[in-house]
């Protein structure tokens, strides 16, 4: 799938922070800023995976951040949102 230009920012945003090219406390300092830039463009480029992010990544990012989960939980909760976001089929564990 092709991406526009925000909408892939954030794609790479957040995969640098899920393949921990990035702290969480640094992730934790832009990722509000990234979304009140990105979003309003994401969602003129795609509105149906603009949509998609608002029930997967930002939803995962408040849960994590409200429960107070440690880093790698985090990191792995936001993992698997970004799999949902963009479709990805996740492979079985068993």
């Amino acid at each position: 799938m092709n991406f526009k230009k925000h909408t892939t920012f954030m794609i790479n945003f957040i995969s640098d922070f899920v393949n921990g090219e990035l702290e969480r406390y640094f992730f934790d300092l832009d990722y509000s800023a990234y979304v009140i830039e990105h979003f309003p463009h994401m969602e003129l480029e795609n509105s149906r995976l603009a949509d998609r992010f608002t029930y997967t990544i930002d939803r995962a990012y408040e849960r994590g951040t409200a429960l107070g989960l440690s880093d790698e939980e985090f990191r792995v909760e936001i993992s698997n949102a970004l799999d949902e976001w963009l479709g990805r089929k996740k492979p079985d564990i068993i």
